[in-house]
């Protein structure tokens, strides 16, 4: 069992980038748009922000950011409801902080009628107290992943998350969960957004220096021309656990997304955060 965690910080990275589809700068086609709110400064615990597409408009991507805090905040759920209408993401303190800290969430709008075949996909972990919990989530056949989030219930504000990641097929979307303390009983629910795919979809990726800094942050590269940025995801390697993603973020211009990870209790050894954008147009 992992320690309670103790301090976590504001990140910064240096990285190679690994590009899965030849880049040059986004040209919106879709119309895919992004929405963003923030919640309250204060050191109230927790913090839950909502944001909505307009209209009848729907989600493809969703995204979230802990401010301040300290880096006692774990970002727990980042998340859409069942209509594919709102984001929602949860911030709770893993240690208790008389520091003012806000959520950002942020939502990836397709509008009506420009995304065939949307649906939510989601996929829940038995209840249980392991250390470690992976959840996957799989589009049906014929239709690929735009974005994807998860959501920890039950936790005790004792549960990080590790990583939210696409595959390179976009078929599904996983995350990882891993204990710090002693939650008890919790579950973790991995959701992928899946369509009919565009005629264009790629996955871009960046991969922070392998070192013991603390913190770290990695932008992917540009979506290829006249695609737009739907879903964000982040890998940490290396943390073995010690270690929580804080920012799954969607670039205002949506062409590049932006991945933090985050110490959460003291770590010697080298690690690395993998930002990820799925590219759709």
């Amino acid at each position: 069992m992992k320690r309670k965690l103790a301090g976590l910080a504001v990140l910064t990275g240096i990285a190679a980038a690994t590009l899965l589809a030849p880049t040059s700068p986004a040209q919106a086609s879709v119309g895919l748009y992004r929405v963003a709110a923030t919640s309250v400064l204060d050191a109230t615990n927790a913090k839950t922000m909502a944001i909505s597409c307009n209209g009848v408009d729907q989600v493809v991507g969703a995204g979230g950011r802990i401010n301040d805090g300290q880096g006692d905040v774990l970002m727990t759920r980042v998340y859409a409801d069942a209509t594919l209408h709102t984001v929602t993401v949860l911030g709770v303190e893993a240690n208790a902080t008389n520091v003012p800290w806000s959520v950002d969430a942020f939502a990836v709008c397709a509008p009506a009628g420009a995304v065939a075949g949307l649906q939510l996909v989601t996929t829940t972990s038995a209840n249980n107290a392991l250390d470690k919990v992976g959840v996957t989530a799989v589009c049906p056949p014929g239709k690929k992943t735009f974005g994807g989030g998860y959501r920890i219930d039950n936790a005790n504000a004792a549960v990080a998350i590790d990583e939210l990641a696409f595959t390179s097929a976009l078929g599904s979307v996983s995350s990882t969960a891993y204990v710090f303390g002693a939650p008890g009983n919790f579950t973790v629910q991995t959701q992928a957004f899946c369509a009919t795919p565009l005629p264009a979809m790629a996955l871009t990726e960046a991969t922070s220096a392998s070192n013991a800094n603390s913190p770290k942050s990695m932008t992917t590269p540009a979506c290829p021309a006249g695609s737009q940025t739907a879903g964000v995801g982040a890998v940490l390697t290396g943390l073995t656990g010690d270690g929580s993603v804080a920012t799954l973020l969607p670039k205002p211009a949506l062409d590049t997304a932006e991945a933090t990870g985050r110490e959460i209790v003291a770590f010697a050894g080298a690690w690395n955060v993998r930002a990820q954008q799925v590219c759709v147009g």
